[in-house]
This record gives C-alpha cells, sequence and structure tokens, in this order.
C-alpha cells in the first residue's frame, strides 16, 4: 500500500523511509520486527533494517527479544509517539484489530455520540462574495440535514 508522507515531516525526519517506519511503531501496541514494518509499508527489509538500527543507536527506540532470533523495536518516547501518531498514523491490520485499539475507538465513538452540533439555518450569502453559489445550499440538503438533527435530537 502507497503512504503519502507530508512533505514538512519527510524533511523533519530526514528521509520517508524514517517518518514512515517511526509512523508504524508509534501506532503499535506491541514491538514490531524489521520484517513486520517492511511488509506493512511494502518497503524494503535492508532499508527498514538500517533505519531501525539507526533510530536504535540514537536512543528513539528500544529493542527486545522477539522469538529466539528475532528483535522486536518499540517506539520509547512518548511525546515523539503523540506527534507521529498525529501527523503519521500508519496501522497495522493486527494492531488494528487488537483489544485495546477496539476499546480505544469505541471509547472515542462514544464520546462523539455526546457531542452536540448546532446548525445555523443559511441565511442570505452578500452579494459581494466571489464564487457565491458556491455557499448555497440546495433545499434538499436542508431537509436531510434537519431529519439528521431531530434523529439525533430524539429521546431514545
Amino acid at each position: 500500500m502507497k503512504f503519502r508522507i507530508d512533505p514538512a515531516v519527510v524533511q523533519l525526519f530526514g528521509s520517508e523511509t524514517r517518518a514512515k517506519v517511526l509512523g508504524v511503531l508509534a501506532s503499535s501496541v506491541e514491538p514490531k520486527t524489521g520484517y513486520e514494518i517492511a511488509k506493512a509499508l511494502d518497503a524494503s527489509a535492508p532499508k527498514v533494517y538500517a533505519v531501525l538500527k539507526r533510530l536504535e543507536t540514537s536512543g528513539f527506540l528500544k529493542a527486545v527479544s522477539k522469538g529466539s532470533q528475532f528483535k522486536g523495536y518499540f517506539m520509547v518516547d512518548d511525546d515523539l509517539r503523540r506527534l507521529l501518531a498525529k501527523k503519521v498514523r500508519i496501522s497495522v491490520e493486527k494492531d488494528w484489530f487488537s483489544p485495546e485499539m477496539v476499546r480505544e475507538r469505541e471509547k472515542a465513538f462514544r464520546l462523539a455520540n455526546k457531542m452536540v452540533v448546532k446548525v445555523p439555518k443559511a441565511g442570505r450569502i452578500p452579494k459581494e462574495i466571489p464564487n457565491r453559489r458556491e455557499f448555497i445550499r440546495p433545499p434538499e440538503k436542508d431537509r436531510v440535514v434537519a431529519r439528521i438533527a431531530a434523529r439525533h435530537h430524539a429521546p431514545r
């Protein structure tokens, strides 16, 4: 799968591969091997291992034994993890469906369901605005928005 990384993030981390590797590790719930990361990113394994080794020696990652001959890498800096989770979130399928991540998403959905957003009635659009037609909402859309709002506010 092809991931697009913000060029500013690539510049910050020095390479696209490094940003992607860190992005995978930032959203991982358990240590990942270089092979798992390379497979998730559809990247060259030697390139990923070189990035992991450099990040480990610089202290951004720690490695743990994962089986007899494999190393699993994980991020040690929570501030860096939060930044990357915001800017370069790349989840591996195994992590996405892990019980911990499913609980996190369900909690976020419960919080989102409690949110109430009041949509103001559309008024007249001033004639001075260029391309003012782009801002005019058709009556059908007003009816749909009203129906959704009524359903949301109906007693359960």
